[in-house]
């Protein structure tokens, strides 16, 4: 499978954001945040975005390195998330106030969209 993220995948239009943030659905597993929502006006499966707080990370290449990890663990592993038949936006926030390392995000990501899949079954049964 490719293993790239392409620009259609990065979630950057203001409209998409604002919407995202204004309507959408969220899950937490610490040390992150997903803001997530079902979309029509998209072409492709999905687009994603990744945030980090200045307030806790007050320096940008600390900001920089955990948007970098998360980004690289989305990379890999974003199969899982395009076997949806729905087009989503995503916004992984980190809300951690330490410096993660690979398999900190790793663990927080596996369990967060784990958590998704979980609300997204709720979701269609009721």
């Amino acid at each position: 499978m490719n293993e790239t993220l392409p620009k259609p995948l990065k979630l950057k239009s203001k409209k998409l954001i604002g919407s995202l943030f204004e309507n959408g659905s969220s899950v937490k597993a610490f040390p992150l945040l997903l803001v997530y929502k079902n979309v029509t006006e998209i072409d492709v499966a999905f687009q994603v975005g990744f945030s980090v707080s200045k307030r806790n990370f007050k320096h940008a290449v600390d900001r920089n390195r955990i948007k970098r990890l998360l980004r690289e663990y989305f990379r890999k592993n974003k199969y899982i998330l395009s076997k949806e038949n729905n087009q989503f936006l995503f916004m992984f926030i980190f809300i951690g106030k330490t410096m993660p390392t690979y398999e900190d995000v790793s663990k927080a990501m596996d369990k967060i969209i784990r958590k998704f899949e979980q609300q997204l079954q709720q979701n269609q049964k009721s």
